[in-house]
């Protein structure tokens, strides 16, 4: 079963594991519209040094996922998943990281923890211990 797959057995829908989906899904509308904003600034942006082993990391776990999933040729053997968590939780931690300094900039910028917490789809005090969360955790590699 994939992430976005609802597993409803005889208990309803699943739970989400703690820690991981904490936020509802944007709507396809905002989302939409915050691809447009981000691709139409101003400026060049930093490049960040990490970014393109973070997107072949993606990709290799994409491909191991497509070929799992539909049949691809070669298909994954054990050692190919394995290899595809490992990459995938290093992922998670690039991304957390990147969270991180998105909730710190906002912060700088003097955005209240409601207006933050209104984005996310939760409740301050989450949005604030979110964040502590992702400070505590290891950085990405």
């Amino acid at each position: 079963m994939l992430a976005h797959e609802p597993d409803e057995g005889l208990g309803g829908p699943a739970e989400p594991p703690t820690g991981a989906a904490w936020g509802a899904s944007p709507d396809r509308e905002v989302l939409d519209a915050a691809r447009f904003r981000l691709s139409t600034r101003d400026g060049s942006p930093v490049p960040d040094p990490s970014l393109a082993s973070t997107l072949d990391d993606i990709q290799a776990v994409a491909g191991v996922r497509l070929a799992a999933r539909y049949g691809a040729q070669p298909p994954p053997g054990p050692l190919d998943l394995g290899a595809s968590l490992v990459l995938l939780g290093n992922l998670r931690l690039y991304l957390d990281a990147v969270e991180a300094d998105l909730l710190d900039a906002a912060t700088h910028l003097g955005m209240s923890w409601d207006l933050i917490a209104a984005i996310l789809g939760i409740p301050a005090d989450d949005a604030r211990h979110r964040l502590r969360e992702l400070r505590a955790q290891p950085a990405p590699r």
